[in-house]
C-alpha cells in the first residue's frame, strides 16, 4: 500500500475512491496552478475535490448512472480535470476527445461510444454539435464551459455554472450519493475510453480499466522520485494517454500541476512557474534545441565560440556520466566553467529547477538526448500505446540509456519480441478491448494476454527496450530492402535548419524525403553570407545557400547509413506541417498517409526519369 510523508494511505480500488483518498491525505497542499489576469493561481486538493464533488452531484442531478459514456472535449485547462474527476466520481466513462478533432471526427466518436452528455470547451466546439445535432441522437445534453448558452438551444445546451447549481444543490439533498456510486466500482470498472488518434481510419475506442490508473500510476511513483512537492507544467492533451496517465498519477503522487497557457508559451511558464519536471514529446526538444543553436549563432562569433566550446565540454561530460564516471580535473574545471558562462543560463530558461523531463509517444534522438544532459537537462525517454495506457517502460534517474525507452516500469509488467521483432507486452496497464470491436481486439490481444503493440523492438541484456520503429511504418522498397524511417528522420532533424523530415519509399526504388524548414534559421544563414534574405517565401527556401546547407546535412547522415537506406533526394514543402491541417496528430506526429498524399505529385517528382537534373 502507497501513503504519503505521514503514513496515511493515498491507494484506492478505483479512481474515486484514489481521488477521495488523496483530498483526506493532503488537503491543503497545492494542486492545480493555473493563469488568469496574468498572474497565476493556486488550487488545493480540497478544492479540487470539493469542485469535483460538485461536477458529479450536478451530472447525477442529470440522471447519468454507473457506465454511461461523457465525452470531453477542450484543451488542456483546470475544468477538464475537475469534469474527468467528477464524472469518474458520479460513475460514468470519460470519453475524451481532442479539441482539433473535425466535427465528422466528434460525431464518429459520440455516436460510437454512445456518450449521452459531453462537455465543450467553448462556442467554437459547441458549433460543431449544434450543426450536427440531428445526426448525436444518443446526446441527452451539452455542457458549455465558456460562453453563453444560445437561446434556440437551451433545451439541448447548459452552462457549465448551471450544472455547477444543480450539483450543489443536489449535494444538499443527497448527501451520501457520491458514496453508494463508489461502492459500485472496482479495478475492473471501466474508467475511460481513449480513441486512437486515427493516422489510418477511424479511431478505435481503447477500454482502460480503473486499475490500469490506480495500479499503473503506483508503479510510476515507484520507479520515478516524484513526491508531493514536485511542481509539473502541462501542456499535452488530456484527451491523449500520456497526460491522462500524467493526470492520475498526480493524484496518486500529489504533486501539483501548473497548466500552461499554449505549447507556444511553454518555455516562459516555465520560466514563471519553476517546474520540478515537466513531461513532454520530441517535438517540443527538436525545436527547443534549433531555438538555442540559433540564439547562440545570432549572439554574435564570439557567443557562437563560446557556445560550441562548452557544448564540446559538456558533450564529454556526457559521455563520462553515462558510463558511470564522474569527471574530474581539468575536464571538471572546464565544465564549471561551461556551466558558469552557458548552461546554467539555459536551464534557467526553464526556471532553474528540474530534476528531469520525460519524453514519450514519439521516438526521441539519442543525439538530443546528449545534447540537453551535456546541460545537466536530462532527459528520461519512456514509452508506452494508448494499448498500453502509455505506461510501459521509462529509464530512471540512475539506470538510464540514451537512445532507449529505458526498462520496463514495473517487474509485474512483461516484455517479450516475437519472431519478427515485434514487441510483446503483457499486464494490468494493457487496454481490456477495443470498444466494440470484437475482431479487432482478438488481433490486438492474443489468447495468452500479450498485447501486439506494432512496434520493432530491441531488448539488450540489461533489460534497455530500444524501439526501431513501427511496423506499419517500416519502408520496403522496391527491391525488397526494409528502411526504419523514423531512424533516419531523427538525423536529419538534428541540422536545425530542418523543421520536420518525411522519409518516403515504400514500394520504391529507393529513398527520398520532404523537409519543412525553420525560416528563422535559413534567414540567419542567408544573413552571414552578407546578403539580403528576400521576402518571397519559395525564394527564401528555395536560395542557394540553404540548399547547400541541406546538400551537407544530407551527405553526413547519408555517410552512416547503408545504401539501401540512403536519401537520395528531397523537397522543400512550401510551409511547416501542423495539426490544424490535418498532418499532424495531436501529438504533433506526422500522418504519413496525409502527407503522401497531399504532396504526391512533389513525391513523384523525385522518382521521374528526370528526377537528377532537377537535383
Amino acid at each position: 500500500m502507497t501513503t504519503d510523508v505521514q503514513g496515511r494511505s493515498v491507494d484506492g480500488q478505483n479512481l474515486s475512491e484514489l481521488l477521495m483518498n488523496r483530498v483526506a491525505a493532503t488537503p491543503s497542499l497545492p494542486a492545480f496552478m493555473y493563469k488568469q489576469g496574468g498572474a497565476w493561481q493556486t488550487l488545493s486538493w480540497q478544492q479540487v475535490g470539493d469542485r469535483a464533488m460538485d461536477v458529479a452531484h450536478g451530472l447525477l442531478a442529470l440522471g447519468v448512472q454507473l457506465g454511461d459514456r461523457v465525452a470531453i472535449i477542450g484543451n488542456t485547462r483546470p475544468e477538464w480535470s475537475f469534469c474527468d474527476f467528477g464524472l469518474v466520481l458520479a460513475g460514468g466513462i470519460t470519453v475524451p476527445i481532442y479539441p482539433s478533432s473535425p466535427a465528422e471526427t466528434c460525431v464518429y466518436i459520440l455516436n460510437d461510444s454512445e456518450s449521452a452528455w459531453v462537455f465543450v470547451e467553448n462556442d467554437k466546439q459547441l458549433g460543431k454539435l449544434l450543426a450536427n445535432r440531428q445526426a448525436l441522437p444518443n446526446v441527452r445534453r451539452v455542457i458549455l464551459w465558456d460562453g453563453e448558452v444560445p437561446a434556440n438551444a437551451s433545451d439541448w445546451v447548459m452552462s457549465y455554472a448551471q450544472l455547477i447549481e444543480r450539483g450543489i444543490a443536489h449535494k444538499t439533498s443527497q448527501v451520501g450519493a457520491l458514496s453508494v456510486v463508489q461502492a459500485q466500482q472496482n479495478g475492473n470498472t471501466t474508467a475511460t475510453i481513449i480513441y486512437t488518434s486515427g493516422t489510418t481510419g477511424n479511431p478505435k475506442g481503447v477500454v482502460v480499466a480503473h486499475d490500469a490508473y490506480t495500479v499503473g500510476c503506483r508503479y510510476v511513483r515507484h520507479a520515478l522520485p516524484v513526491t508531493e512537492q514536485d511542481v509539473h507544467v502541462l501542456f499535452l492533451p488530456l484527451s491523449h494517454s500520456f497526460a491522462k496517465a500524467i493526470e492520475i498519477a498526480g493524484v496518486t503522487v500529489g504533486f501539483c500541476t501548473a497548466f500552461a497557457e499554449s505549447i507556444d508559451k511553454l518555455a516562459d511558464n516555465c520560466g514563471e512557474v519553476r517546474p520540478t519536471f515537466v513531461c513532454a514529446v520530441p517535438r517540443v526538444f527538436e525545436k527547443a534545441y534549433a531555438r538555442i543553436l540559433n540564439n547562440a549563432k545570432e549572439g554574435g562569433p564570439l557567443k557562437w565560440a563560446i557556445f560550441q566550446r562548452a557544448l564540446s565540454v559538456g558533450l564529454r561530460c556526457s559521455r563520462m556520466v553515462q558510463h558511470g564516471d564522474t569527471p574530474s580535473g581539468w575536464l571538471a574545471m572546464e565544465y564549471a566553467l561551461a556551466n558558469k558562462l552557458v548552461f546554467s543560463k539555459l536551464r534557467q530558461r526553464f526556471g532553474g529547477r528540474l530534476k528531469f523531463f520525460i519524453s514519450g509517444s514519439a521516438p526521441l534522438s539519442k543525439e538530443l538526448a546528449e545534447f540537453f544532459h551535456a546541460a545537466g537537462l536530462l532527459i528520461l525517454e519512456g514509452y508506452g500505446l494508448t494499448e498500453t495506457n502509455s505506461m510501459t517502460s521509462v529509464n530512471r534517474l540512475d539506470r538510464y540509456k540514451f537512445g532507449t525507452v529505458g526498462q520496463m516500469l514495473h517487474s509485474d509488467l512483461e516484455i517479450r519480441l516475437a519472431s519478427d521483432g515485434e514487441i510483446l507486452t503483457r499486464g494490468i496497464t494493457n487496454l481490456r478491448s477495443y470498444y466494440k470491436q470484437p475482431e479487432a481486439t482478438a488481433e490486438a490481444l492474443d489468447r495468452d494476454g500479450w498485447l501486439h503493440t506494432g512496434d520493432i523492438g530491441e531488448i539488450d541484456s540489461e533489460g534497455f527496450i530500444t524501439i526501431t520503429d513501427r511496423k506499419k511504418d517500416l519502408i520496403k522498397t522496391s527491391g525488397g530492402k526494409y528502411v526504419a524511417p523514423q531512424m533516419i528522420e531523427g538525423h536529419l532533424k538534428l541540422e536545425p535548419l530542418i523543421s520536420q523530415a518525411v522519409v518516403i519509399g515504400d514500394q520504391r526504388k529507393y529513398v527520398t524525403a520532404l523537409f519543412s524548414l525553420n525560416v528563422d534559421v535559413a534567414r540567419k544563414l542567408i544573413s552571414d553570407t552578407g546578403s539580403t534574405p528576400p521576402d518571397d517565401m519559395a525564394v527564401l527556401l528555395a536560395h542557394s545557400t540553404v540548399m547547400a546547407r541541406l546538400d551537407d546535412q544530407l551527405r553526413q547522415v547519408n555517410s552512416h547509413l547503408g545504401s539501401w537506406e540512403q536519401v537520395k533526394y528531397y523537397r522543400v514543402l512550401p510551409r511547416e506541417l501542423t495539426e490544424a491541417d490535418g498532418e499532424l496528430t495531436p501529438t504533433l506526429k506526422v500522418k504519413r498517409k496525409v502527407v503522401s498524399e497531399r504532396y504526391k505529385d512533389l513525391i513523384d517528382s523525385m522518382y521521374s526519369e528526370r528526377a537528377s537534373a532537377a537535383d
